[in-house]
């Protein structure tokens, strides 16, 4: 057996390290890595990279790759990116989708919290569909139409908690011809109108494609 010294990386430029760092995340079809899984196909040591840069999470940020450990991140904070996420896809996310730029924190900061990315969506769906908080609800407004008054115990525009319980009730299609909504095409309706003394609640809402939401505003 031969004994010999590893080679001696001082003198590795620091872009050569990041580059590497970029390579293996790359094969691993990621865009985080730990330092365990660098040490096993990366070129170097992720002590030598820790070393040089003085931290793991420095190197990643230098690199252009997302922290594999983020912490002081609470529960809540999680499940609003979620919401933020199932929002702007107009349906439920998959793993897929949690990643930059549309997602604040990778899957693997999830599977991390809750196990997996199942559990994290029942997490969601708990959460979701709690109560709305009292905060949300605005006291004593009115508004008149036709001289008579109605006293508002919520806000006329829905939250973005209320609008993704709305989307998951409705399953994402139209309420009144059935089609599939996604994005500018879904709009939040009150089944009685506003106008009417209609609150923004879950009961009194419902999603409608652009066409029929004009229809009904024109009736």
């Amino acid at each position: 057996m031969d004994f010999k010294l590893n080679d001696f990386h001082r003198n590795t430029p620091d872009q050569e390290l990041l580059d590497d760092l970029k390579s293996v995340a790359t094969k691993l079809g990621r865009n985080n890595i730990t330092s365990r899984e660098y040490d096993e196909i990366g070129k170097y040591t992720s002590s030598t990279i820790s070393t040089r840069f003085g931290k793991w999470n420095i190197a990643l940020q230098l690199a252009g790759l997302e922290l594999t450990l983020i912490q002081n991140i609470s529960d809540k904070e999680l499940l609003e990116n979620i919401e933020t996420i199932w929002i702007k896809l107009g349906k439920q996310p998959t793993s897929r989708d949690m990643k930059q730029p549309l997602s604040k924190y990778s899957i693997d900061t999830y599977v991390r919290r809750f196990n997996s990315w199942r559990k994290a969506l029942q997490a969601f769906i708990e959460y979701i569909n709690t109560d709305t908080p009292i905060q949300e609800l605005e006291e004593n407004i009115s508004e008149p139409i036709n001289e008579i008054v109605f006293k508002h115990k919520t806000k006329r525009n829905p939250s973005e908690r209320l609008k993704v319980q709305v989307l998951i009730r409705d399953g994402n299609k139209c309420r009144l011809c059935g089609i599939t909504l996604i994005g500018d095409n879904i709009h939040f309706d009150h089944i009685l109108p506003w106008s009417k003394g209609g609150e923004t609640t879950l009961e009194n809402l419902q999603i409608l494609c652009a066409p029929h939401n004009m229809a009904k505003g024109d009736l």
